[in-house]
């Protein structure tokens, strides 16, 4: 469902066409400047355009790979899972089961993982993604932490060797290192975004200037008090 800032901006681009549709139907609208003409703002709003899909297509980007991310951490086999299996693997081959030090260490981990809240949603009030680290992003730092932690615990218990290769210290290792990976994936991701939709910021900027241009020429010409004026003002 697109955000409140995204329906905005597509109803300021549709208010714009109508208020273009409207100029090619005065009679002798002439405002003796270029970029406020009917078809300068017709091709002006293609770029507009354009600049629209382009958001749109960066946020989805953005929110398919925060997706992608926030699954490795609550998968079936994401980390968290992981984690547990981790520990519950160490109680079976310790002597003292739930009683060893790393079992307790890493039980220790799985709660502090298991404790943090997630969320694949954009931070800002009007769903769309912002400029700085979302608290979601804090999370799935602390919890790529932890899980390092957990990863420094399992290279030095004796004996470890788990059957489940998801457990082992080098496919742990590796697990650990993809979500990093997929981090900097989603960091690229938020600032093609951020670039996309500061371009587009500049665009509507513009278009703001050019429709207050738009009513006063219209005001000039044609007078306040006129039927010209009065029917273009609600563009």
């Amino acid at each position: 469902m697109p955000s409140t800032s995204e329906k905005s901006f597509g109803q300021r681009y549709t208010k714009a066409q109508e208020l273009v549709e409207y100029l090619n139907t005065l009679s002798g609208y002439s405002p003796g400047i270029a970029e406020i003409e009917a078809p300068e703002i017709k091709t002006f709003l293609e770029s507009v355009d354009a600049a629209n899909s382009d958001a749109a297509s960066k946020l989805s980007d953005l929110q398919t790979t925060r997706e992608q991310w926030l699954n490795m951490f609550q998968a079936a086999d994401g980390l968290i899972t992981r984690a547990a299996q981790i520990r519950d693997y160490i109680a079976s081959i310790h002597p003292q089961n739930k009683k060893a030090l790393d079992y307790k260490k890493v039980q220790k981990y799985v709660q502090n993982l298991r404790g943090i809240r997630l969320s694949k949603k954009p931070v800002n009030p009007d769903g769309s993604a912002g400029k700085t680290s979302s608290t979601s992003e804090v999370s799935y730092g602390s919890m790529l932490r932890t899980g390092k932690d957990i990863l420094e615990v399992i290279k030095t218990v004796p004996g470890y060797s788990p059957t489940n290769t998801n457990l082992t210290v080098a496919n742990f290792t590796a697990f650990l290192t993809s979500i990093d990976t997929q981090n900097s994936a989603v960091a690229q991701k938020l600032e093609n975004y951020d670039n996309s939709v500061e371009a587009r910021g500049d665009l509507y900027k513009e278009l703001g200037g050019r429709i207050t241009k738009v009513k006063l020429a219209v005001a000039a010409q044609y007078g306040k008090s006129s039927n010209e004026y009065k029917d273009m003002v609600k563009y």
